[in-house]
């Protein structure tokens, strides 16, 4: 029998008892073959939904998760299976396109119910396959329920010319029933990176994506071996090779600090950013943590200045990131797209560009002095290691999402959390 196959059937009789599972799991990670065996033997043989065998779906190949979608799909045909849907949870985060063969199968199936993630295989479904279901939507005698399952699908495939066929009938049957229609498609437009405009659908934030890599031991807490953050292929991308500081303070204020967060001294390729030689984001993090959103407009030299005068902090007490120096590496084309939930803090959420991994609805920032949508351009894990010993956290450990408005030169932070 093979490692992985062996692991998977010690799991299934021993469960968390299993001797030093998660270093095990880690030995067959960089085999394809075996992590494929482990988790193939896991899917068909166990019942239990597990973070194990959900920490394993990401060192698939593409060839081995598309043959699990497989053998998932047939295993919801035939039963309910927690980890068939974990299969299709996952696969529709990291590989959407290996799920558009089977839309209809999965419609039907409706496999994850009501969760966030259920209608995520639509991210970047082709247009020819997206049109019948439009068709459907638009059809008169469509029941209304199917109307709002068709309604959240469409607008999970990204595709602006089909979502702006969509809204237009959207507004005219009043799809929301606790609120107003267009607040409805607002927030689900924002959950996917969209937004309006004067009556325009558009992307508020970029396709290029990069992971911030800290330097070793920076980030891990010893002795929590599944949340290691060195394992995940998010934290092992190749850097660019241009160094960036991160952390310590901008201006020190014993009661509302204003914290350094990054300084790009030269603007990564394909942020909205244009006319600086520079740009330096920081912010006053105790005043953010307690209001919310707060505003900065960058002078000539890219550095930061308040917007509005500076609360007095009543309850907060976040001290700044210990100072180091940071790469960033382009995302593979599999981690585009990440989900904080599903991601379970095993994965690498210092995201430079790309979509928000929105913990809540989605919160598109307007510019205070332009008042137009703002661009997202990052975003902020918390655990990071503060000056005083202990963590910064965004709430009560969430992320930190910042937003640039180039017209003004103005940058917008906003946190969520559970």
């Amino acid at each position: 029998m093979s490692k992985g196959k062996q692991l998977a059937v010690d799991f299934k009789l021993t469960e968390w008892k299993t001797p030093d599972v998660y270093n095990q799991l880690r030995a067959l990670m960089k085999d394809e073959e075996q992590i494929y065996a482990f988790c193939l033997e896991f899917l068909t043989n166990n019942t239990k939904s597990s973070t194990l065998f959900d920490s394993a779906l990401s060192y698939i190949s593409e060839e081995h998760f598309a043959e699990l979608v497989k053998t998932a799909i047939t295993l919801l045909q035939q039963q309910e299976s927690k980890l068939a849907e974990s299969v299709i949870e996952y696969a529709s985060i990291q590989l959407p396109h290996i799920l558009h063969p089977y839309t209809e199968e999965l419609l039907e199936l409706n496999p994850n119910g009501e969760s966030y993630y259920a209608d995520y295989y639509w991210r970047y479904l082709p247009t020819t396959q997206l049109q019948p279901y439009l068709e459907r939507f638009l059809a008169v005698d469509t029941d209304r329920a199917t109307k709002e399952k068709l309604f959240s699908c469409l607008i999970e495939s990204r595709n602006i010319a089909i979502i702006e066929q969509l809204i237009p009938h959207a507004l005219e049957i009043e799809l929301s029933s606790y609120g107003s229609t267009d607040d409805y498609i607002d927030g689900y437009l924002e959950m996917v990176g969209l937004c309006r405009e004067n009556g325009v659908v558009k992307r508020y934030c970029q396709d290029k994506v990069y992971h911030i890599l800290f330097q070793p031991n920076y980030m891990n807490k010893p002795n929590n071996v599944h949340l290691n953050r060195t394992d995940h292929p998010t934290w092992n991308g190749t850097p660019t090779g241009q160094h960036f500081a991160l952390g310590g303070y901008i201006t020190e204020d014993e009661n509302n600090p204003m914290m350094h967060i990054i300084t790009f001294d030269s603007i990564p390729d394909g942020l909205p950013i244009t006319g600086l030689p520079k740009l330096v984001l920081g912010c006053h993090l105790r005043e953010l943590n307690e209001n919310g959103i707060v505003f900065y407009q960058h002078d000539e030299e890219g550095m930061p200045h308040k917007i509005g005068d500076l609360m007095t902090i009543e309850w907060v007490e976040e001290n700044a990131m210990v100072p180091t120096q940071v790469q960033i590496a382009p995302a593979d084309t599999r981690w585009s797209f990440q989900s904080w939930a599903s991601s379970n803090s095993r994965e690498n959420l210092f995201r430079i560009g790309g979509e928000p991994s929105w913990i809540q609805n989605g919160d598109v920032l307007t510019c205070p002095i332009s008042g137009e949508k703002m661009q997202f351009i990052m975003q902020l894990d918390s655990e990071v290691p503060d000056v005083k010993g202990n963590e910064v956290y965004y709430g009560s450990g969430g992320l930190c999402y910042i937003f640039w408005c180039d017209k003004t030169k103005v940058s917008g932070y906003i946190i969520q959390h559970t």
